[in-house]
């Protein structure tokens, strides 16, 4: 999910950021590459003259929505343009490496719940971080918590400080 405005940051393309050496949503895709058969991008107006290039770079599909709501945006995808199961990601997602997402989705799957997201703690208290598995558009819910030393997603630009920590194994 590469649509969003990106308010509490400043900018909608935060994930060109540079985190690790790397831009954020490059970086993603790469490990995305190693543990998907099938990868969407989605973008919106917000997005697209910044992200199209990478549809064809990294040979992925890529599909233009509003852009204006999370929720909406998601139910149409999971609705009209993927089948289930399937691995949502917040583009703006910097993980330690593949297997931290891999084995999310390995436990996500062994899970009873319809719909699987990881949170991890951040400043007093647990919140999502933009990783989800759905195996239906609704249903039940689980969290399964991960260390943010693994995984973190980019909200404010604070935030870039402990995406740097998740790559050097320093958090």
């Amino acid at each position: 999910m590469a649509g969003g405005q990106g308010n509490r940051f400043g900018s909608p393309t935060k994930f060109l950021q540079r985190v690790c050496g790397e831009i954020i949503i490059v970086r993603l895709l790469k490990q995305l590459r190693a543990i998907c058969s099938h990868v969407l991008l989605v973008l919106s107006k917000h997005t697209l003259s910044e992200l199209k290039s990478l549809c064809s770079n990294y040979e992925i599909d890529c599909i233009e929505l509003c852009g204006e709501n999370y929720v909406k945006d998601l139910a149409i995808i999971l609705d009209t343009y993927i089948k289930l199961p399937a691995l949502v990601l917040a583009a703006d997602i910097v993980a330690r490496e593949s297997k931290v997402i891999a084995k999310f989705v390995e436990e996500a799957l062994s899970e009873p719940a319809e719909v699987v997201t990881a949170i991890t703690s951040r400043s007093g208290g647990a919140e999502p971080i933009g990783l989800s598995l759905f195996k239906a558009p609704t249903g039940s819910w689980r969290n399964i918590v991960l260390p943010p030393n693994l995984i973190t997603d980019i909200d404010e630009v604070k935030d870039l400080k402990q995406a740097e920590k998740v790559c050097s194994n320093n958090a």
